[in-house]
């Protein structure tokens, strides 16, 4: 079961001035472009311990100038430990176009570590092995995690945050700044025993889905392991712990959005009579309109029909629809389970994808046919300008469709998922050397 502590948490003190030239997006969203800026923008950026730039003669010799600079910020002041445990309450208000303006709330703390499908905490996505060595070596040589993973608990009331909000008593929050993308992130230290025992009970028992940071909470798994190898078997070690964000499956500003696809390289007899082909499986609709008419009807799906947009490369707007589910997935993809089979982008994955313009699972992961857009516009102006010969565009995955992949111990085709706005890195830092326990 779900087992969260409080943390003697990291926190930047007043020393840093404007905190907004400290924090970053998690370190596996930044460009190199946008690495050398923020290394530029203060020279306390968390970018410097978290994602500092490979020195040229040395690539491992990053990993000790993290734990030098850390140190130094420690000593400095400029980082300065809790003195009591504590949560951290955490808000994220943010704007959609065409959606509106929502506020996300959840808290940041120390999640017991337990081992994918043996206990209460489930993955939705595949990870890779060199993002794991990179993390694994710079926790061992900082002995800090430095950014907090995101996760969604089963409660659709969201007491937790409830709990938490009237703990604060209406007052200021410890951090309040906008981020470049004009998300506002408020966070607020709660030291309140008496709140924290009621989050940490309400949690109990309850089951932990990864929404980002699968690669992190691997990571903190093999260090745990390490930390245990190395004769550390404390159980109160933070060390058995990770950090992470946690988000009520009931909170309103929790959203999934969808990631559509291009498709390019396509020789030109696959795109041929394109229409014809795709009518042996969906009923193809041309748009009377723009793109906007074409996403109000994907968007207005029945409940027993699968809708995806398609864009093609004369501009062309169709819509694609499916009936008879969930039979429809169970003829043609029938080696996928239910949970998977039924969604949206695995008909476009098996069906269009593979069935119709023949690329394969390879092309598709590799990306050497196949381009992802989490920004729908920039997917239509791809597809105008030629850059791919089409666009397809996706529902989101409902956070049932997610929950029921995750429980069934399967896995989501990749990039099914995107969960916005991301967690800032830099807010709270979690300590896990070797004297290091949790509250």
């Amino acid at each position: 079961m779900a087992e969260v502590r409080p943390l003697y948490g990291l926190r930047y003190s007043d020393k840093v001035g404007d905190f907004s030239l400290v924090v970053s997006p998690p370190y596996d969203v930044i460009s190199r472009e946008e690495q050398i800026r923020l290394h530029a923008r203060h020279e306390n950026n968390i970018v410097w311990v978290d994602y500092s730039l490979d020195p040229p003669d040395n690539r491992e010799a990053k990993y000790e100038r993290a734990r030098e600079t850390l140190e130094s910020w420690k000593s400095e002041g400029v980082l300065l430990r809790e003195e009591s445990p504590a949560l951290y309450y955490y808000e994220q208000e943010f704007h959609i176009d065409g959606m509106g303006t929502f506020t996300r709330t959840g808290f940041i703390g120390a999640l017991k570590l337990e081992k994918f499908g043996e206990g209460s905490v489930f993955p939705h996505e595949r990870t890779l092995l060199s993002p794991k060595i990179d993390r694994l070596n710079l926790m061992k040589a900082t002995k800090t995690a430095t950014s907090p993973i995101f996760g969604i608990y089963d409660d659709n009331e969201n007491e937790a945050a409830k709990i938490l909000q009237e703990a604060l008593s209406g007052r200021r929050p410890d951090v309040d700044v906008t981020d470049d993308l004009g998300v506002r992130h408020r966070m607020w230290v709660v030291t309140d025993r008496d709140a924290i025992e009621k989050v940490r009970e309400r949690l109990r028992g309850r089951k932990v889905f990864i929404a980002d940071g699968h690669h992190r909470y691997e990571t903190a798994l093999a260090y745990r392991d390490w930390m245990r190898e190395n004769g550390y078997d404390d159980p109160e070690g933070a060390w058995n712990y990770v950090l992470i964000f946690l988000s009520a499956s009931g909170d309103r500003g929790l959203l999934i959005l969808p990631t559509h696809r291009g498709v390019f390289g396509i020789a030109k007899e696959k795109l041929q009579s394109l229409e014809e082909k795709l009518s042996r499986y969906f009923q193809v609709s041309e748009v009377v309109g723009e793109d906007e008419q074409m996403v109000k009807m994907v968007a207005s799906r029945a409940p027993e029909e699968h809708r995806i947009g398609m864009v093609d490369h004369r501009g062309k707007r169709f819509v694609l629809k499916t009936r008879g589910f969930p039979k429809f997935a169970e003829g043609e993809l029938p080696f996928l389970p239910p949970e998977v089979r039924n969604l949206d982008v695995s008909i476009l994955h098996g069906v269009v994808f593979e069935k119709v313009l023949g690329i394969s699972p390879e092309e598709i992961t590799s990306g050497e046919k196949v381009r992802f857009y989490k920004d729908a516009q920039a997917g239509f102006r791809d597809v105008r300008d030629g850059k791919i010969q089409l666009f397809f565009y996706l529902n989101p995955v409902s956070m049932e469709e997610f929950i029921s992949v995750s429980l069934s111990g399967h896995i989501l085709p990749q990039k099914t998922t995107y969960f916005y706005p991301k967690i800032l890195t830099g807010l709270v830092l979690f300590p896990v050397g070797e004297e290091d326990r949790v509250g």
